[in-house]
């Protein structure tokens, strides 16, 4: 499958500091790898929105956009899904100490671990 890259999420990426910015871009390159590795995930177009990093499938329209965003101060990072979706309620019910879970809409990552790969490609 191919994939659709934003310069404006390349720019945005560029400009965030470590180790905040090696955090999402490994969130992203694994958004991209399950996305050519699945044809039911199909194309992904990257875009930014609300100031965050999106993904949405584009060929074939399947399941549901992801951004993704994070916090230096904080030293975290977060995967967000629309708060109109039951994914993280139903990912929690399953799964309940696999991820700090905040809200209906948030799966809240610590900056100081490493990308725990295999839980988010559950998720993802």
């Amino acid at each position: 499958m191919s994939e659709i890259r934003n310069t404006c999420v390349e720019n945005k990426l560029a400009n965030i500091p470590e180790p905040l910015r090696s955090r999402l871009s490994q969130l992203r390159a694994l958004v991209h790898s399950l996305a050519e590795r699945s044809d039911a995930i199909g194309d992904i177009q990257e875009s930014l929105k609300w100031g965050q990093i999106s993904f949405a499938t584009c060929r074939p329209k399947s399941g549901t956009p992801i951004r993704i965003d994070g916090d230096l101060k904080a030293k975290t990072y977060s995967l967000f899904v629309p708060c109109s979706t039951s994914l993280i309620e139903d990912f929690r019910t399953h799964h309940p100490d696999m991820f700090d879970y905040y809200g209906n809409r948030e799966i809240r990552l610590d900056l100081d671990r490493p990308l725990p790969k295999n839980a988010l490609t559950i998720f993802i």
